[in-house]
């Protein structure tokens, strides 16, 4: 009989520790060490969700790998001090828990931090003022930018995900402020009747008037009040100051996730800012056919086989792995972190994962694919003279969202559209303020792995408009599936996160940034992009009028007529990243 020699590891457990921050606030702490030997590498961990971070966190490999595991509660969450306001104290409160943890009598100094979305985020705040006790990161699913990665998408409001995410955090902090003693009767009650109607707030106007959660956390008004790239977001954002990064760090991504983009990017901000071949080295990547907290290899409506999931690549034992080679004692990175390559990505379509050396892949072929006039999709240039395509958008009669990159809870109706994953779009597509395009069958399997973005040659008889683009794809059966999405507010065409005037009827060029993907359209599909101007409640509803959207109600809409491009002179196309097969 097989047997595992296995020794039982005494731990020694210290529940609420109080850690003083730079201004005194006490942040708690559960901390977990091996209850002999020592001194020991730290592995922190922040988050602001209370007691179910514990479930997921990876207490038990840290232990059994040597570290001392600390789980800090942020301030005005779990058991801690303070009042929570999102991200705004997490760069001092980072680097103080670092400072923490480095000097403690059960700690030799080096420290590693963990966690996904919040827990990743507050890594890169502490990481940006590089305490030198930090010696690694690993970030999952993970926002490059406060106000471009997790506020706003090229301009628009990421209502859908947004909401639901504020009123779970406003739940938990009336929770806390009644365990504090505070009476949150009138809170509570509205919040209650908030969440039982959640499908129909979504509609709320003005959205930043939403009663409930703007009084129980008032950031709520502020991010929608700033809906510019101005002082405040420059203040509160890491974005751009990861630059100052040199921490090894292993960045874990979802292909329909919606802080996909965030993690491509800090993959490739940290290496290009490495100042050594050495130090580039220390930075890796993983993407999987995974939404922002699924990681089961099941999406939407698509499995993608057994090899799919997080626990079949062993993802925690690579982290774990890695957080060993960078923060324990005697570690040797001297080669950094290997030979081998530094990105392993999921092929969808294929369904297998693949290893490569950088991101985007060396050897793609950058295509275009034209949007034509009657719907068709094609590499061939568009012909000069080629008619216009049209369709009318209504903000009060908006596109539902289908699936795709989204955090948004199940719909009231009992149906999964709104949930995150690949989603047949026929429903959607058979609209009349959805214009398709699509290739012919495919003779033999097409490749499409790396950044996506679709360019419109467009107008709008509207003083501000939204025009969205997805790709598809066309199963021989009939099903379309998506693969990814995007939107581009009119206003903010230009990617400075200020906005722009737009005259109406006039010719605009828009770049609808659709991330990125890893799909392998096979022989007899075919690829689609559907053209739309909402994608709601994904994004917030645009009135149309040219003044801000947190601002509007229903009497400001105004219907827009859109007129899509196809000549030789303005063409329309989508930019595929096609890798050679064979």
């Amino acid at each position: 009989m097989a047997k595992l020699d296995l020794p039982a590891v005494p731990v020694t457990a210290e529940h609420n520790a109080a850690l003083s921050m730079r201004d005194g606030t006490l942040l708690r702490a559960d901390i977990y060490r091996p209850a002999h030997g020592g001194p020991f590498p730290a592995l922190l961990i922040r988050t602001p969700y209370g007691e179910p971070a514990i479930r997921t966190a990876p207490l038990l490999p840290a232990l059994d790998a040597g570290f001392a595991v600390v789980l800090q509660y942020c301030r005005g969450t779990g058991t801690s001090d303070g009042d929570f306001t999102p991200f705004e104290s997490e760069a001092d409160d980072g680097v103080a828990a670092i400072e923490w943890c480095a000097r403690q009598d059960w700690c030799d100094g080096r420290v590693g931090m963990w966690g996904s979305s919040y827990g990743g985020m507050v890594q890169f705040a502490a990481a940006v003022q590089a305490p030198p006790a930090l010696r690694c990161l690993l970030p999952t699913v993970t926002p490059a930018d406060y106000y471009g990665g997790l506020a706003y998408r090229q301009g628009a409001f990421q209502l859908g995900q947004l909401l639901g995410w504020y009123t779970m955090k406003s739940a938990q902090t009336v929770g806390y402020r009644a365990t504090a003693g505070e009476d949150v009767t009138a809170d509570g009650s509205a919040l209650l009747a908030h969440t039982a109607s959640l499908g129909a707030e979504y509609w709320q106007l003005p959205a930043r008037d939403m009663p409930a959660v703007s009084r129980i956390l008032p950031a709520w008004q502020r991010w929608l009040d700033h809906e510019t790239l101005d002082e405040y977001w420059r203040t509160l954002s890491y974005a751009a100051r990861r630059d100052r990064i040199t921490t090894p760090a292993l960045h874990v991504g979802g292909w329909f996730d919606l802080f996909l983009g965030g993690t491509l990017d800090n993959y490739r901000t940290l290496r290009q800012h490495a100042a050594t071949e050495h130090a580039r080295r220390n930075q890796a990547l993983i993407v999987g056919p995974w939404t922002h907290g699924d990681q089961t290899g099941t999406a939407g409506e698509l499995t993608f086989g057994l090899l799919a999931s997080a626990a079949a690549i062993g993802l925690e034992q690579r982290q774990i792995g890695f957080l060993r080679r960078f923060v324990a004692a005697g570690s040797d990175d001297s080669d950094g972190a290997g030979p081998g390559p530094r990105v392993r990505l999921f092929v969808m379509g294929d369904n297998v994962w693949r290893d490569e050396d950088d991101w985007p892949l060396a050897r793609t072929e950058w295509t275009k694919w034209y949007l034509h006039s009657g719907g068709l999709l094609s590499p061939a240039v568009p012909r000069a003279g080629a008619p216009a395509s049209r369709y009318r958008c209504d903000p009060a009669d908006p596109v539902p969202t289908a699936g795709g990159p989204v955090l948004i809870p199940a719909s009231p109706d009992g149906t999964v559209r709104w949930m995150a994953g690949p989603r047949d779009q026929r429903a959607v597509e058979a609209r009349p303020d959805v214009l398709s395009f699509t290739s012919a069958a495919l003779a033999e399997d097409l490749e499409v792995t790396g950044p996506l973005t679709v360019t419109l040659h467009a107008a709008t008889s509207a003083a501000d408009t939204d025009f969205t683009a997805k790709l598809v794809d066309v199963w021989p059966d009939g099903r379309a599936m998506g693969v990814a999405d995007g939107i581009v507010r009119a206003r903010y065409r230009d990617g400075t996160g200020q906005p722009a005037p737009i005259t109406p009827g006039q010719v605009y060029s828009y770049a609808i940034d659709l991330i990125a993907t890893s799909q392998v359209f096979k022989a007899g599909h075919r690829v689609r992009v559907d053209v739309a101007s909402s994608n709601f409640p994904c994004f917030d509803r645009n009135p149309g009028n040219g003044a801000p959207a947190a601002t509007a109600t229903e009497s400001d809409f105004v219907v827009a007529e859109q007129t899509i491009c196809h000549g030789a002179g303005q063409p329309s196309y989508i930019t595929l990243p096609v890798i050679p097969r064979g």
